[in-house]
């Protein structure tokens, strides 16, 4: 397996393309897999057990993305660190965040085990579904110590250049998780909270062949793995990093909460509909996120290394592979849109549902192209540490979001309600790209560090 890479050496187009292509890969992969157990829990144990795992979903999405926005964040410093070579720092950074991720892992796991009864009163979950949902729950909420692990691990090998390594976890965990709720669901029938245990197992054995991966890398490199040390001021880094990421995320997953009233007062059908626009939508956020993904690791390696030059020329090229990466992909969804549809629903036997799903692919997807931009500026103001900015950007993305939709399901008629949503989506879109570009073209998302970086370069120039 390729080691570590300077993204920002050599040809950086190259580059660029062979780094993202495996992180588009692996974050379909995932999508697949989830399509695929979703499938396996309807067909094997009923509409119930489907249910039930939804019904906390949105809880449990909320959870997650504390951890993997926040290790996003911290899978950036590790790109700066990597490009200044500090490979004894690195490590430290990523033991000490692990530490910290892990304290607060367990923590949440064991209250939200305590507190399971209180939270699912909240959430007003149904007794027909109480007892599936509250042993998937309790059981995935244990898993997400190995989840954390698992997620850091990607970001970390994101930032230092080895994009491989994610998609071969993606593969092995897949297999696995596939495998074991087959043999769970289907040939030994036994209940929801096992598909759960499938999904710990797999992402178990993955963070099993990180750990060891590692260990030999940074002996190869040699940094000894031993001992802990919590230096304040890489705290305060690894903080700076982190916390825009993960309230951006956390920021992301409110505001759909939201609106989720709203869906949810739509009829039956529409609301199948949308969530299999809402697959595909996610499909194709897959594509160009992780497209611009490479885009922010070049950028923060280039950042550690003081290369100027190399931080512009990879900002045009992940502007120029972004469009490109979205332009295909949105493409193939709006001539094949009835294709994908039919993969979930009959055209005859639920054609109203059939149409919403159709009509919003082909006639609202092309408004997310605003969103490749507010994606490429979110890494950027990410990779030069403009996490604050980043975070404003997404707070007026949401606001704008619930504020439009409410407003639209005011006034739109009932049977075009759920259009309004992504109408919303897209007008949130449209604010959110407006405030980007200001930014950027005024310089405001310029931090202290890439100043003085410039300010060299230009002392430099003049020198030279």
């Amino acid at each position: 397996m390729k080691g570590p890479e300077k993204l920002y050496e050599g040809n950086m187009r190259k580059k660029y393309l062979l780094f993202a292509i495996p992180l588009i890969l692996s974050a379909m992969l995932s999508q697949s897999y989830t399509f695929v157990n979703s499938m396996l829990i309807g067909r094997f144990l009923g509409s119930e057990a489907f249910a039930a795992m939804a019904v906390t979903a949105e809880l449990i999405e909320f959870f997650n993305s504390i951890f993997f926005g926040y290790l996003t964040g911290v899978g950036i410093y590790v790109s700066v660190l990597f490009g200044r070579n500090e490979k004894e720092k690195l490590l430290n950074v990523i033991k000490m965040n692990f530490f910290i991720t892990t304290v607060f892992a367990v923590s949440i796991s064991i209250l939200c085990n305590v507190f399971c009864g209180q939270i699912f009163d909240l959430l007003n979950v149904n007794d027909e579904i109480y007892k599936n949902a509250e042993s998937y729950f309790r059981i995935y909420i244990c898993g997400l110590t190995v989840f954390q692990f698992n997620w850091g691990f990607t970001y970390i090998s994101n930032g230092m250049g080895m994009t491989k390594m994610p998609l071969i976890a993606s593969i092995v965990s897949g297999v696995f998780n596939v495998s074991l709720n087959y043999l769970f669901l289907s040939v030994l029938k036994l209940g929801i909270g096992f598909s759960a245990l499938a999904t710990i197992i797999g992402i178990s054995v993955v963070t099993a062949f990180y750990f060891i991966t590692f260990k030999n890398l940074f002996k190869d490199f040699g940094v000894s793995s031993k001992g802990i040390k919590f230096n304040k001021d890489d705290i305060k880094l690894s903080f700076d990093y982190g916390l825009p990421s993960m309230l951006q995320q956390m920021t992301m997953y409110s505001c759909t909460a939201l609106v989720s009233p709203l869906t949810n007062t739509c009829s039956t059908a529409a609301l199948s509909g949308y969530s299999v626009a809402n697959k595909a939508k996610n499909l194709l956020l897959a594509v160009y996120q992780n497209s611009s993904k490479a885009n922010t690791n070049l950028i923060a390696q280039a950042m550690g290394a003081k290369k100027i030059n190399k931080i512009r020329q990879g900002i045009k090229i992940g502007v120029q592979q972004g469009l490109i990466f979205f332009g295909i992909t949105l493409a193939l969804f709006m001539i094949f849109a009835r294709q994908f549809t039919g993969l979930f629903l009959d055209p005859i036997q639920d054609a109203e549902s059939f149409t919403v799903s159709v009509n919003i692919i082909r006639f609202l997807f092309p408004f997310i192209f605003f969103n490749v931009f507010n994606n490429l500026f979110h890494g950027i103001f990410r990779a030069v540490g403009s996490g604050r900015l980043m975070f404003i950007s997404t707070l007026i993305y949401a606001v704008a979001f619930v504020v439009y939709a409410y407003i639209l399901f005011a006034v739109l008629p009932n049977d075009f309600k759920i259009y309004g949503v992504y109408i919303a989506l897209s007008g949130a879109y449209i604010t959110e790209v407006i405030f980007a570009t200001v930014i950027f073209i005024t310089g405001r998302w310029k931090t202290p560090e890439y100043k003085k970086i410039e300010a060299l370069q230009v002392l430099g120039q003049s020198k030279g």
